[in-house]
């Protein structure tokens, strides 16, 4: 963990920030890309940090991360770049299409600006991180990157949760980027209908028609214009620091991206895990407020990271460094346990009531199970249909309170035991499933839940996936919470919200219609898998 005392010290040792520059690159096409450029008042040559975005470089992610003249006070130069189409720069913005070539350019670009030492490193969040991975592909050579929450496989884990598209997330994006796009065009039709405060279903039908204004018809048919995993196969052994968030749209991806780094260059492989949503990280997290413990400043970490792989300063960062809530602190975590097989099986139990009492249905070792050969039904009314709450796909995102959630009739709960012993549960879950369905339901929805010694529950992470022939895979990535004597997990299950999440090709949505349909949960066929560490700590 960085040391706090160190950190205060670096950040008080800033230099004077000259006035922002204007910067300009013409592309091998002849596109002109337009940059800020912030330089410290030395005369000293230095590393560049470059950032690309969409949104418009005055921006530069500070939604999340510190404005650009806080890296140039601690010795870099630093670009910002609006990508092709966006801002002030020339050509049409059609999504990540473009970033390879124009991204690899770029790099070579600011490696030589005046004032640069031949180092360079990337930097940014969201779309500025998957820009990172495609300059990478278009044959860019940074000498460090520090990846934020970002996609390496938009199809897999950007359009998509669990193999199902994000229709209500996906419009509410392009329909973001298409209200810039329709600026741009002078398009006042398109404007009205992309006024923001409309609902998601709305953008949805007008953006599906209008391929010449967004990217949204390609994603709902499971065609995204590049694939950095798919490009980046293997990757090159660049130093990478990537943030998670446990309930970040893109923890898939990040957690794919340092498979994927890892199995090349462990050594420059580094992972920051936290509690996070996409926006609001530090001690925020959705509607709940966490310990204070959990205050971290990713920006001093990536300077931390920047300073060692470009200019040879500093320790080199710990491999994997985590927030548990259950401790309240940081700490190192042994890849081996995130990246570990689960450790303990689960069989689910009840007496056919655990979508109507909370105490009937539970989650047992097999040889404890009294209803081996029992079900539970769900019966799913379109009209009323239960939400998602928590985790990364829950409304609201992150470790919300599920209790009203769980008391819906039309949820199945199944809950561990109390814990004698303290648990660590880090890595991966897996809820494979036996189910039968008479009705227009295609896929479910789960959440896994801490359950306090007073009977509250804390959403810890969500999914959904479809059901294909009579079975259910329900995965939940990035978990690393200890469970204290006392506590105990539940697995809630339920049909996935519908139309916002849609299988493939998503390009209408679908009417809900009125009749009710009923979801069987066999029991026998079904298993919890947990990826859990007894740690021996009893009440005694």
């Amino acid at each position: 963990m960085l040391d706090v005392v160190a950190s205060r010290k670096q950040a008080r040792a800033r230099l004077p920030v000259k006035p922002p520059e204007h910067g300009e690159l013409q592309l091998a096409d002849g596109t002109r890309l337009v940059a800020t450029i912030w330089r410290p008042d030395t005369a000293e040559t230095l590393p560049v940090l470059l950032m690309r975005q969409p949104y418009g470089r005055e921006i530069a992610s500070t939604v999340t991360l510190a404005h650009p003249s806080w890296y140039a006070a601690h010795g870099y130069v630093v670009v910002i770049q609006d990508v092709r189409g966006a801002g002030d720069s020339e050509g049409d913005f059609e999504a990540l299409a473009n970033e390879a070539e124009d991204g690899a350019q770029t790099l070579e670009w600011a490696r030589n600006l005046p004032g640069s030492n031949g180092k360079i490193g990337t930097y940014g969040f969201s779309y500025q991180g998957t820009t990172q991975f495609l300059a990478l592909a278009g044959g860019g050579k940074p000498d460090a990157m520090a990846v934020a929450m970002a996609s390496w496989n938009p199809v897999a884990d950007w359009a998509s949760e669990g193999g199902l598209f994000r229709t209500a997330m996906a419009s509410g994006w392009a329909a973001q980027m298409a209200r810039l796009k329709a600026h741009r065009l002078g398009d006042k039709q398109a404007l009205r209908e992309l006024a923001p405060g409309k609902d998601w279903t709305d953008y949805f039908t007008f953006l599906t028609a209008r391929p010449d204004l967004s990217h949204l018809p390609s994603w709902a048919r499971g065609d995204v214009a590049a694939n950095p995993s798919g490009l980046l196969n293997p990757p090159p052994p660049v130093p990478l620091l990537q943030t998670a968030g446990a309930a970040d749209l893109f923890l898939r991806g990040t957690l794919a991206a340092d498979t994927a780094f890892r199995a090349v260059s462990p050594e420059t492989t580094h992972l920051i895990l936290a509690p996070w949503g996409h926006i609001g990280w530090n001690r925020s997290s959705g509607a709940a407020r966490l310990e204070a413990g959990a205050e971290f400043s990713v920006d001093r970490a990536q300077l931390a990271f920047f300073d060692h792989y470009l200019k040879g300063l500093g320790e080199m960062p710990a491999p994997l460094r985590a927030y548990d809530a259950g401790t309240d602190d940081w700490r190192e975590v042994p890849l081996a346990d995130l990246r570990g097989p689960a450790s303990r099986h689960f069989a689910l139990s009840s007496d056919g009531l655990a979508a109507t009492l909370l105490s009937d249905g539970r989650l047992c070792e097999p040889f404890d199970a009294e209803f081996e050969e029992g079900f539970d039904v769900i019966v799913h009314d379109p009209l009323k249909p239960a939400p998602l709450v928590g985790g990364v796909v829950g409304t609201p995102p992150g470790p919300v309170d599920t209790g009203a959630h769980d008391d819906r009739a039309d949820v199945a709960c199944y809950t561990t035991d109390p814990f004698a012993c303290a648990q660590t549960l880090i890595g991966q879950a897996e809820a494979k499933l036996s189910v039968g369905i008479d009705g227009n339901v295609t896929a479910l929805g789960a959440t896994l839940a801490l359950v306090t010694a007073e009977g509250a529950s804390i959403a810890l992470a969500t999914t959904v996936a479809p059901v294909e022939a009579g079975r259910c895979r329900l995965t939940f990535e990035g978990l690393c919470r200890t469970l204290k004597p006392g506590e105990a997990l539940r697995l809630a299950i339920q049909v996935a919200p519908c139309p916002q999440f849609l299988p493939y090709p998503a390009l209408d949505l679908p009417e809900p219609g009125v009749r009710a349909a009923t979801v069987t949960l066999c029991h026998q066929a079904s298993e919890f898998l947990l990826p859990m560490k007894d740690l021996g700590q009893s009440d005694a």
